[in-house]
């Protein structure tokens, strides 16, 4: 689910799930930035393009090595398509989005992101953070530079250290992690993370009965709390018939 909250005119999120594939995907174009909507649906759109070709290829021997490779290719690929269409066009001058990706493969995932929108794996009532924020705020904690029990008043926590589409060259970040049954893992933008804790998170995730109200009470309780930023939640969970399927 998507919602543009209670601030922004104007949804610049977007998602694209190709559930046959096990390929799932979000975007946040980045506020302040020109045509942040098109930089956001246009990286979804080639990552997924580029998934759905890949599968639709007679070559089916693929490794979780392969699949990773390719992932990052993909990413980097739809940065320097996002930067070509900011140099062709004057009102796309500057646009720029972030961008998370999901695939499943056998008893794997691959996860890629470039930016601050995160995936989370919540696993036997414990919450993990996948991902890790290309965010000037989060490399400067990582530095010492900044407490992070000081952070949330930290003057520039909103600029990005990598986006897709700002520069020539970007450098997508790819994992492999392996899947249990009954994970649930959550892709959302930061309209999310910057209104509910991950606590919060935490309880939502443990006390509602499917992940169906749950993606429904994320986004109405990120509403409730502020509601600053456009607001986007994909929750995947892995089924236990399915997986032992594979």
């Amino acid at each position: 689910m998507t919602d543009t909250g209670l601030v922004r005119r104007k949804n610049e999120d977007v998602f694209l799930n190709l559930k046959e594939h096990g390929f799932f995907a979000i975007a946040d174009g980045m506020g302040g930035h020109n045509a942040g909507e098109v930089a956001a649906n246009e990286a979804v759109r080639f990552v997924c393009a580029s998934i759905e070709k890949l599968f639709r290829s007679s070559e089916r021997n693929w490794t979780i090595f392969d699949l990773s490779s390719f992932n990052k290719v993909y990413i980097e690929n739809a940065n320097h398509w996002v930067h070509h269409l900011a140099k062709k066009k004057k009102d796309y001058k500057g646009m720029g989005t972030t961008i998370c990706t999901l695939l499943f493969h056998e008893c794997s995932l691959i996860y890629g992101h470039v930016g601050d929108s995160r995936i989370y794996r919540f696993r036997k009532g414990l919450l993990q953070q996948l991902t890790f924020d290309h965010s000037l705020k989060n490399e400067m904690i990582a530095q010492g530079q900044v407490k992070k029990e000081n952070s949330q008043n930290f003057r520039y926590k909103n600029i990005l250290t990598r986006a897709i589409g700002t520069q020539t060259d970007v450098e997508a970040e790819i994992h492999i992690a392996p899947v249990s049954p009954n994970d649930i893992y959550l892709m959302c933008s930061d309209g999310l993370t910057d209104q509910v804790s991950d606590k919060e998170i935490t309880d939502i995730l443990t006390t509602t009965r499917s992940i169906e109200s749950a993606t429904e009470t994320l986004i109405k309780q990120a509403k409730q709390q502020g509601g600053h930023d456009n607001v986007t939640v994909v929750l995947i969970k892995t089924d236990e018939k399915d997986y032992l399927s594979r």
